[in-house]
């Protein structure tokens, strides 16, 4: 059900009823308000209707974006051609008065972008009704405390249209069984622009007004030119939904869907109040904003630790199903623990005795401990992150005027709990290293012709490394550990000894045992070695274990030892 269609010719009547009000109660002092408004009422009347037509043929059997755009260049004319415009900025990025030749494009920009903005919130899940109905309920608030009446009503008529479609979207089993769609969503998005400019436009509000408004838009605003983003960078259609939306990506934090409403209104809440104790506290607009993109940035960044943790568990339910302890024997064939056997009877050694020792091989360090490491690794990190910062800055530019290439070099890796991440180096080999498919880093020995002239020498010193410092920072890798390894030779080496998917238990590592003993691996034999030390280190590490593999590996690498 697209419950758009029945959106503007609703808020049509709540209109008249609310403006025709006045005169039926004979209240005088409320008509001397409206009458002033009647072209205000005609300027959203027609701009809506020119909208309401567009979406309505774009949802029912498509339409060009030539038109859609020509349809919001039209509406959003109609805001400058009947006087309302943003002429004053206030002090935002240093500017007070506009002139009409910056200020009423200005304004036609906005208004089509919050349109098309709602629009895209609306995307498969009817998002824009629940995010319009938040912004509108906001405005109406400042509208009533001020006594603008026509705002107030224009804001009072959409709210209750709003609110019903968002507890239907809400209270449905899957989002999206009412749908604005663009006969809805245009509408909606064209009464917010006007409730916005015409709050800050108003000389019944505060001078920091545009500020407030500005606040209430920054979530959805900024949102829209995140996906939009990720879809051009991912050459995918710009209008088609997907699943990147901010609700979206709440729902990957494990919020229950139900919560989302609720979490979106709380955040923008958030920006609404600090926007406005500034404009109570006299702050510069310029501040305010970089202040509201500081929040918008830490809020993802947390959004995007607890996704991160929310898909570990995930991937950690599933290695405890499939290899914990008490699974271990049930989920591994007997034909691969005989063929392992058979690989230590190679090497003279019980067959029988070595089918009973594959045991589960748990993580040495208690719980304190790990705590305790991972502390440690945050901490490290961060100052190895600023120390090294010039010398990185230095090898990114070698890279890029060696061969104009990208300088960083990214690979998907498996890690803690067999959860995927990629792992950064700066890029020693040439951009078509493995056109033949992937290759051990070593295969061809330290004279490798797939090196480039700086990254032979990066990769001598161990240089190319450094961008792992992000790697431990963000909880992927820690400083010691197992070397991570790519999922196709992972798969080769559990068919051969499936005691791999033990590591699982710990995060991977810059250095580790095994590099110190066994250097890097070209050949199965060394890798299967390499499990054996690792294997090792699982068991037997502790917080002094890991001080003596880092002390050791410091001094591999001043001594200029090739590992």
């Amino acid at each position: 059900m697209i419950g758009g269609i029945s959106f503007f010719p609703i808020i049509l009547i709540a209109l008249c009823i609310s403006i025709s009000l006045p005169y039926l109660l004979q209240i005088d002092e409320l008509r001397s308000t409206v009458e002033p408004a009647a072209m205000r009422i005609m300027q959203i009347v027609v701009g809506c209707m020119i909208l309401f037509i567009t979406g309505l043929k774009d949802d029912l059997n498509g339409t060009s974006g030539f038109v859609k755009m020509g349809a919001l260049l039209i509406a959003s004319v109609m805001f400058p051609a009947t006087g309302l415009w943003i002429d004053n900025l206030h002090g935002l990025f240093g500017i007070e008065n506009l002139s009409p030749y910056i200020g009423i494009p200005l304004t036609v920009i906005l208004v089509c972008y919050i349109t098309e903005a709602f629009s895209l919130l609306d995307g498969i899940d009817g998002l824009s009704s629940g995010v319009g109905a938040i912004i509108i309920f906001t405005f109406l608030l400042f509208s009533i405390w001020f006594d603008s009446t026509l705002i107030s009503f224009v804001a009072a008529a959409t709210l209750g249209v709003a609110i019903p479609l968002c507890f239907r979207s809400l209270l449905s089993s899957k989002w999206g069984n009412t749908l604005m769609g663009n006969s809805g969503a245009y509408v909606l998005g064209y009464i917010v622009s006007y409730l916005s400019i015409g709050l800050s436009h108003s000389e019944r509000m505060p001078e920091g007004m545009l500020m407030i408004c500005l606040g209430a838009l920054f979530v959805p605003m900024l949102d829209v030119l995140r996906v939009v983003n990720s879809r051009v960078r991912d050459n995918r259609t710009i209008d088609r939904p997907d699943r990147n939306q901010f609700n979206h990506k709440l729902l990957r934090t494990g919020i229950p869907r139900r919560m989302i409403p609720v979490t979106i209104a709380g955040l923008m809440g958030i920006f609404v109040i600090m926007n406005t104790s500034g404009v109570i506290c006299h702050w510069n607009p310029t501040i305010m904003v970089l202040l509201d993109i500081v929040l918008w940035i830490t809020i993802h960044l947390t959004l995007n630790y607890f996704i991160h943790e929310h898909q570990r568990k995930g991937f950690y339910r599933e290695w405890e199903k499939a290899y914990g302890e008490d699974s271990w024997y049930a989920n591994i064939p007997h034909e691969t623990l005989k063929r392992k056997a058979q690989t230590y009877g190679n090497m003279h050694l019980d067959q029988d005795k070595v089918v009973e020792d594959v045991a589960f091989i748990s993580d040495g360090m208690n719980g304190l401990e790990r705590q305790i490491k991972r502390a440690v690794d945050l901490i490290l990190s961060l100052i190895c992150l600023i120390i090294f910062s010039p010398l990185m800055l230095l090898s990114y530019i070698l890279i890029k005027i060696d061969d104009g290439g990208p300088a960083i070099y990214k690979q998907e890796r498996v890690g803690r709990y067999g959860h995927p991440f990629y792992i950064y180096k700066f890029r020693s080999m040439r951009l078509d290293a493995e056109k033949s498919g992937p290759s051990l880093s070593h295969a061809n020995g330290n004279n490798d012709p797939r090196l480039t002239k700086v990254g032979s020498f990066l990769r001598a010193h161990h240089l190319d490394e450094l961008p792992q410092l992000w790697n431990v920072f963000v909880g992927d890798i820690a400083f010691v550990g197992y070397r991570p390894e790519r999922k196709f030779y992972i798969d080769q080496i559990m068919k051969e000894d499936p005691r791999y998917a033990f590591l699982y238990q710990i995060r991977p590592g810059v250095t580790s045992y095994a590099t110190l003993y066994n250097g890097y691996t070209d050949t199965m034999e060394k890798m299967l070695r390499r499990l054996e030390l690792d294997l090792y280190y699982l068991k037997h590490r502790s917080l002094w274990f890991d001080v003596k593999i880092l002390g050791l590996t410091f001094l591999s690498i001043i001594s200029g030892k090739k590992f």
